[in-house]
């Protein structure tokens, strides 16, 4: 994964991720490996042609830019949910969905993995 920081915390792996809005924290599976098929679903939404993160903050927010997304992560239903900063009083607010407020509809389960996927996203924690 490109611009990703991987990496365990305790029983929990982390992503931290480099996007236009800076750096974000994606919670990435428990145990002793990441979630691969969690990763690929992370790629798959900041990878597609639209920025699903401007999408659901201007659609949540009425002021978007004070709004700094800070956290990223799959919810038990595998629907892409968001968290936010307020950049002027750190509030936090979410989580909020991108298949309610962005055109990003995937879901985990629809992920496919192959080898490749493996070998490619666990190359770096050898």
């Amino acid at each position: 994964m490109k611009n990703a920081d991987i990496f365990q915390s305790g029983n929990l792996w982390i992503a931290r991720v480099q996007t236009l809005y800076g750096v974000m924290e994606f919670f990435a599976g428990q145990g002793t490996k990441p979630d691969v098929q969690k990763l690929i679903f992370l790629e798959t939404f900041l990878n597609n042609k639209i920025d699903h993160i401007k999408n659901t903050r201007s659609s949540v927010f009425l002021c978007p830019m004070l709004w700094q997304p800070i956290r990223c992560t799959v919810n038990d239903q595998g629907r892409m949910g968001l968290q936010f900063k307020n950049r002027v009083t750190g509030k936090q607010v979410g989580m909020f969905f991108a298949d309610e407020h962005s055109s990003f509809t995937t879901l985990l389960n629809e992920i496919q993995i192959d080898k490749h996927d493996i070998n490619r996203l666990t190359k770096a924690l050898r």
